[in-house]
């Protein structure tokens, strides 16, 4: 199988990045999104998955150098776990612009508990732009079918 033509950036999430190695698809994964991004030679796929969701969605709404955005159960909106930190993060999100024609993908099982889809609802209502799409799985998202969605989604929009 040839590589696809686009580099995953992830601030979090080796399981994704692994699943996504195993495909061919080369994967970063980071605290540093910008040096990743400039240093990037393919377009990138900017991934935020759980607690990582946050800088990623900032990051895509402070630069406009990125193919696309996928959040994977992100940490959005509002969230009882969060560190001073991340809730201080996450209000730079909620409050900052939207994601206007940025392709974006929302993937969320409808029975996270951990991260509950209608406290991530809250957040991605206000950051969603003209080309957002969801997809929530009935029960629990699994890494395989996130990283199925994923492949996807960046063959349409890359």
């Amino acid at each position: 199988m040839p590589a696809p033509g686009w580099l995953a950036v992830m601030p979090h999430g080796e399981r994704i990045a692994i699943a996504l190695r195993t495909t061919g698809v080369p994967a970063v994964v980071t605290e540093n999104i910008d040096e990743a991004v400039q240093a990037a030679e393919l377009p990138v796929v900017l991934i935020g998955h759980f607690t990582g969701a946050p800088s990623a969605v900032r990051y895509a709404q402070t630069h406009k150098n990125l193919a696309a955005l996928v959040l994977i159960s992100p940490v959005l909106g509002m969230w009882d776990g969060a560190s001073n930190e991340l809730a201080d993060l996450m209000d730079e999100v909620n409050f900052g612009p939207t994601l206007e024609k940025l392709p974006t993908l929302w993937l969320h099982g409808s029975d996270d508990e951990i991260v509950p889809i209608s406290d991530t609802r809250a957040g991605t209502d206000r950051i969603r732009g003209a080309a957002f799409e969801e997809h929530i799985t009935d029960g629990l998202l699994t890494d395989g079918e996130a990283v199925a969605r994923v492949l996807e989604f960046a063959r349409r929009v890359v």
